[in-house]
């Protein structure tokens, strides 16, 4: 079963392309997101969902209780008000706030998907705000016969917060998720790690070239070990992360992880040129894993997120392209540059290494 893709490397055209196959939904919109900004495109994408509702299409946003205060804490209120408003225009409005066995506050929903029937869903690294737009991001659209797949994900993830009325789809077999073509893999804390086994098992395949990408790289021990046992059999093991982000411990912590990776021969890129946000993965024999997971514990292990896993030789080469395009934005960490840092911040960036679990 063929499925169309589409890239986007830029979040501004995503964004219109998302609000323009908004319009043309029939029969249902389901939305999952750790953040929806009060913001021009926020309140666009908001009145389309408001007339969608009105017109009797079922229409569906769950975002995270946290999300919406933290990830611009000027709009916090702003968002509380623009949640109400989408209430009273008929969307069914979800705040997801953990809840249930093994699962406390700190395992929020990252998840950044949009559902629209049975025909398109996007999804990737970017929420919906407008400071998204100034950030280079990976988003994807997918197009074909998808069935209800990502709708039922909806279902799923609701069913852990603390106010969603329903838990009949508990027992969906999370090992046997498709649309169209795509494999899909969803992180649930405390049970399914089904994503970093994608990533580890892509890692494992190649034979020739790995390429990540990720807002943040602070891997595991076994993904890490598996990155530098292939860099050291001659497999060329690429990684382009953000130099800053939004969280400076992070920056600091993973020169470690980089410095360990770039010994044993792999390439790091440090994107310099704006805060870089995608999370995707592949490798040479064209499998590519896309979606909101970043490369780090947190994400791996303690978040919800949701992936899909495909073999599309063409999307990959397509990544690989803006991957290129970017290195030219980034500083490279090899060993010396590391090994030349002044001692304070070498020290900080230790400290920040053994604390990263609790990052």
């Amino acid at each position: 079963m063929t499925t169309e893709k589409k890239l986007f490397t830029q979040v501004e055209p995503y964004y219109q392309n998302l609000a323009a196959e908004l319009e043309t939904a029939e029969e249902s919109i389901s939305m999952m997101y750790y953040a929806f900004d009060s913001g021009e495109w926020a309140e666009r994408i908001g009145r389309i969902l408001a007339a969608k509702a009105r017109a009797g299409v079922r229409t569906r946003l769950m975002v995270d209780e946290f999300g919406q205060v933290l990830d611009d804490v000027r709009h916090s209120l702003r968002n509380q008000v623009m949640m109400q408003a989408l209430r009273e225009a008929g969307v069914d409005v979800q705040i997801f706030r953990p809840h249930g066995n093994y699962l406390t506050k700190l395992n929020r929903l990252h998840c950044k998907v949009c559902a629209i029937d049975g025909r398109t869903v996007f999804l990737g690294g970017s929420n919906i705000g407008d400071h998204y737009l100034g950030w280079d991001d990976a988003n994807l659209r997918l197009d074909g016969r998808l069935g209800d797949t990502f709708h039922q994900v909806y279902d799923y993830v609701g069913q852990f917060s603390k106010d969603h009325p329903s838990r009949t789809q508990r027992n969906m077999n999370l090992s046997a998720l498709h649309a169209g073509d795509a494999q899909v893999w969803l992180t649930v804390p405390g049970q399914r790690r089904d994503i970093r086994r994608a990533l580890l098992q892509l890692i494992l395949n190649a034979d020739r070239a790995i390429y990540l990408r990720t807002w943040y790289f602070l891997p595991d021990q076994e993904i890490m070990e598996a990155l530098r046992s292939q860099a050291e059999n001659g497999v060329k093991v690429y990684v382009l992360l953000s130099h800053k982000t939004r969280v400076r411990p992070i920056d600091f912590a993973n020169y470690i992880h980089c410095h360990d990776l770039a010994k044993s021969g792999g390439k790091i890129f440090r994107y310099t040129e704006k805060y870089m946000h995608a999370k995707v993965a592949w490798n040479n024999h064209g499998e590519v894993l896309f979606g909101s997971a970043n490369i780090e514990r947190m994400a791996l292990k303690n978040t919800f997120e949701c992936s899909i896993e495909l073999h599309d030789h063409r999307l990959a080469g397509a990544l690989r392209h803006s991957f290129e395009e970017d290195r030219f934005s980034c500083l490279e960490q090899t060993p010396n540059i590391f090994r030349q840092r002044p001692l304070p911040h070498k020290a900080l960036s230790y400290a920040c290494n053994l604390a990263s679990p609790w990052l």
